[in-house]
């Protein structure tokens, strides 16, 4: 089965099983199982294992003070990951990735927080950690000021970061510098080729024993 058919039908049955969750029809225990990680995905170090989400964690995370949302929301959630605006490693997890979508809440994109290499019984998944949209977008684009980005479809980031810096709701003197300095970093990023994603462990680890500054990571 060709990847484009797979994640149709991948995304299809997250669909439906996501409307069995907010229906309350779902068992509490059920883990949702969105696919491997495909091509764009494994350019950015992520390895090519089965990525799962636990309907339990997606309840809990919706029901946070600081990031509440509706389930239905995420509707069509595996294609936006497998088909991400931007990659980056975690500023504060090693071998942790955050995959900013192209799904919004009021303007916040959803970002997801993903484990790789988790071990689950006698095999390794890639298990999604938290699934919530960001209270700023400045939050985005310092990770990206930070050099943590690992892949960018670099027309739709483009298209983002300029809009943020139009949006009188983000922007004060230190974001808008902060948005300019991050869509020159875009404009001049290059997107990895697809790697053996083993031989890229020792490296990704070392780049994420850097320090970092404002604005981490949370999950």
């Amino acid at each position: 089965m060709d990847g484009v058919s797979n994640i149709e039908i991948i995304n299809s049955r997250f669909n439906d099983e996501l409307q069995r969750q907010i229906a309350g029809m779902l068992p509490k225990v059920h883990t949702y199982q969105l696919g491997n990680a495909g091509d764009i995905l494994q350019s950015a170090s992520i390895p090519n294992l089965p990525v799962e989400l636990q309907a339990s964690r997606l309840s809990d995370k919706s029901m946070q003070e600081n990031h509440p949302f509706d389930l239905s929301e995420i509707k069509d959630l595996p294609k936006a990951i497998q088909n991400p605006m931007a990659v980056l490693r975690s500023a504060t997890h090693i071998g942790s990735y955050v995959i900013m979508t192209e799904i919004e809440h009021e303007g916040k994109n959803y970002v997801v927080a993903l484990q790789a290499n988790k071990r689950k019984g006698s095999i390794e998944i890639n298990d999604i950690r938290s699934v919530h949209y960001r209270r700023t977008n400045a939050h985005i684009a310092n990770w990206i000021d930070e050099g943590l980005l690992e892949y960018a479809d670099k027309k739709k980031l483009t298209g983002w970061i300029n809009k943020q810096r139009y949006n009188s709701a983000e922007v004060t003197n230190s974001t808008g510098n902060l948005f300019k300095h991050a869509a020159k970093i875009i404009e001049n990023f290059e997107n990895p080729k697809l790697l053996d994603t083993n031989l890229h462990h020792s490296a990704e680890n070392s780049l994420n024993k850097k320090k970092y500054g404002n604005f981490k990571q949370k999950w």
